[in-house]
């Protein structure tokens, strides 16, 4: 570790202040010889560029485009020598820690928040050893298909992705979820995949879903969250005893500028405890910070009008997917793919179970094939008035739903519960605590005459019935001569009661970045690499383009897993400079985090207490034990929350609460309203101990 001088200590300083008051205001139109903007006289990424930028405004470019920091070495107040710095620490950045440090890479990861942010519901990976056991039990007829399905992938993209990064996904997908399986397994965590895929659809969905369970009894530490595959990665890369050099992590530290030195990154400074760091990069830097949907300068500019159509954001927690590491990458030359990006969507904003059932608009026409994959359902339903569709069904819609998942051919996402295991039968009673659930909160509609259904969800009665009574009559004839949905996904709306199920549509990432080549290398606007400068997860680009490809679901997050795997590799490959790092014990002294959660002092009643709040999937009750004055124990007496996001977050939020002894604690990332819920119920509980 160097240590600064006081002069550079009281410069940093007044630096930080100075740019923190000025962020918003105005653009620094000055340049420093040896922070970002010196790309632009020393790299040949940048040759184009003049020595001095010109404020977005004049360019006619939105305002992030201009770099507002241009610091300098002298400006940081400490300063960090690592091999590999890593900018954020969710599935993508703990990926790339983990391989590195098992390739013997030193390295450092800095993350604005104060946990890591591993979340979804499964990782997407073609042909692993899970699958395989799949095939070997019988519970599948064959491996995926890997031509059928980077066909379809690129396809879907449009055929405007780069084609060998989808190959490089499914070439090396196999032993990076191998890798990950393995390492899951040291934890007890197993991978598991839910039934409902549809292999023979005219969009075919693959089985290759890894939704990873904690099944042992290892308790993982205050920083991870709810995503188990994550949490290994995260305390796999910090084992000292595995591996000569671990990871180490730097939370609530903010990286804010890459440091460019003879054409090459060389570090980023950083914002930590309200002072400007620079970490060091003796062999490069990995950008992980995200996507940028939170940003809507740069959403107004990269995406289509589509992106404002949708209901909520479901990627969470708010506030960091600013896009960081895309702006980062702007500022020194690098090429970003072209727009619009894709939307990964997912129709589960409002109900949770809407099937393959006839929808209908407010105005109470049908409007589409409802026999289509996640995709398909969202964009058809983000274009009706308010966004959203009614997915009209009656009493038999258990029977019907079973019917329709029977033979391969339906499913996928939400139109199952995705709670059942492959090779689990299908039955009537599947979805009904969803439907109940959807009742009780206000998302689908209960009524015993299509009148008052129409009445109570504000659709015209007499077209609802027109539109109702045309569909029973294809339903009769055996053919969809409206919109040809398959003749297997038809059936009756006849028997009461009637139920409209709200369909809106949640956005759950942008997946759209820098240009990177198959060494995951960031490119420039001549499509050569910027030296010391890596992307992976959605900061990287060139996967996706005008759709996502979710025939191979959770594939998002199976990037993450396999570029971060190929990262190891290839920094081991890289040549470092000579500078001297920073020691062990000097990094384990700087990085201790003075932001863990305190526990509050308040003093409540012995004795246990019940609360209700509403989650996700609807009430949820807790019973909240006080011993001693303090929070003892929490229990979720019953509740609805999804098994492979809802469930795994209300573990980790019972023990934050405890270890509060408060409900003030921060929420679960990716799981908003789960939080929510969980929070309420907990306040109420505990506002009866007073």
């Amino acid at each position: 570790m160097r240590k600064l001088s006081r002069r550079a200590f009281l410069k940093g300083t007044a630096a930080g202040a100075v740019g923190a008051a000025a962020l918003g205001l105005t653009a620094c139109g000055s340049t420093s010889s040896t922070a970002a903007s010196s790309v632009a006289a020393s790299s040949p990424a940048a040759s184009s560029q003049t020595t001095v930028q010109t404020p977005a405004a004049e360019t006619g470019k939105p305002s992030f485009f201009t770099d507002p920091y241009n610091y300098s070495v002298s400006d940081a107040v400490q300063l960090v020598t690592t091999e590999v710095v890593i900018v954020g620490a969710g599935n993508a950045g703990c990926a790339a820690a983990c391989s590195c440090v098992e390739n013997g890479n030193e390295v450092v990861v800095i993350e604005a928040q104060n946990v890591i942010h591993g979340q979804g519901g499964g990782v997407g990976m073609a042909n692993t050893k899970f699958v395989q056991s799949l095939v070997d039990e019988g519970k599948l007829d064959h491996l995926t298909d890997v031509v059928e399905h980077q066909n379809i992938w690129i396809q879907r993209c449009g055929s405007r992705v780069n084609e060998a990064l989808v190959s490089l996904w499914f070439n090396n997908s196999p032993e990076a979820g191998n890798w990950l399986i393995d390492k899951c397994a040291e934890f007890g965590v197993v991978p598991a995949s839910f039934r409902a895929h549809a292999p023979n659809a005219i969009i075919p969905e693959s089985y290759d879903y890894h939704m990873f369970v904690n099944t042992g009894d290892h308790v993982f530490d205050s920083k991870c969250g709810y995503f188990a595959a994550t949490n290994v990665l995260y305390e796999d890369s910090k084992n000292a005893e595995k591996y000569e050099h671990p990871a180490t992590y730097f939370f609530n530290t903010k990286a804010q500028e890459l440091l460019v030195e003879d054409g090459k990154i060389t570090g980023v400074f950083a914002q930590r405890d309200g002072e400007l760091w620079l970490f060091r990069a003796t062999k490069g830097v990995i950008l992980a910070t995200g996507g940028i949907h939170e940003d809507t300068e740069m959403t107004d500019y990269y995406c289509d009008e589509n992106i404002k159509r949708v209901q909520r954001c479901e990627h969470g927690p708010a506030g960091f997917s600013t896009g960081d590491g895309h702006k980062m990458g702007l500022w020194v030359g690098a090429h970003m793919q072209d727009g619009p990006f894709p939307l990964m969507l997912h129709p589960q904003a409002n109900a949770m179970f809407h099937g393959c059932f006839p929808f209908l608009n407010q105005e109470g026409y049908r409007f589409m094939n409802e026999g289509t994959w996640v995709q398909g359902k969202s964009m058809n339903v983000m274009h009706q008035t308010g966004n959203i569709a009614w997915s009209i069904f009656d009493a038999d819609y258990g029977k019907y739903n079973r019917m329709s998942l029977e033979n391969g051919t339906g499913g996928g996402m939400f139109w199952d519960t995705m709670s059942a295991a492959i090779g689990q039968e299908f039955t009537d009673d599947d979805i009904t605590s969803t439907v109940e659930s959807d009742v009780a909160v206000g998302n689908t509609f209960k009524a015993d005459t299509l009148e008052e259904l129409a009445d109570l969800i504000g659709v015209p009665a007499d077209v609802m019935q027109q539109s109702i009574d045309r569909y029973n009559e294809l339903v009769a004839k055996g053919a969809d001569d409206d919109f040809h949905k398959p003749s297997e996904f038809l059936f009756p709306v006849a028997k009461a009661p009637f139920y409209a199920a709200k369909v809106g549509v949640a956005l759950l990432a942008v997946v759209g970045g820098l240009s990177v080549n198959t060494d995951l290398q960031v490119l420039d606007d001549n499509k050569q690499p910027i030296p010391g400068l890596y992307a992976t997860g959605n900061t990287s680009g060139d996967l996706y383009a005008i759709d996502y490809p979710i025939n191979m679901a959770g594939n998002s997050n199976g990037r993450c897993v396999i570029w971060g795997y190929l990262l190891g590799k290839t920094m081991a490959k890289v040549t470092a400079s000579g500078e001297a790092l920073t020691s062990r014990d000097e990094l384990a002294e700087l990085s201790v985090d003075n932001n863990q959660i305190v526990a509050s002092d308040t003093v409540y009643k012995d004795g246990s207490y019940t609360g209700q709040g509403t989650g996700r999937g609807g009430q949820m009750n807790v019973t909240v034990t006080i011993k001693d004055g303090k929070i003892s124990d929490i229990v979720v007496d019953n509740h609805a929350e999804s098994s492979d996001i809802g469930a795994p977050a209300l573990d980790k939020l019972i023990q934050d609460a405890i270890a509060a002894n408060s409900a003030e604690i921060d929420g679960a990332s990716g799981a908003t309203m789960t939080s929510d819920g969980f929070r309420e119920a907990v306040a109420q509980a505990l506002s009866k101990a007073q």
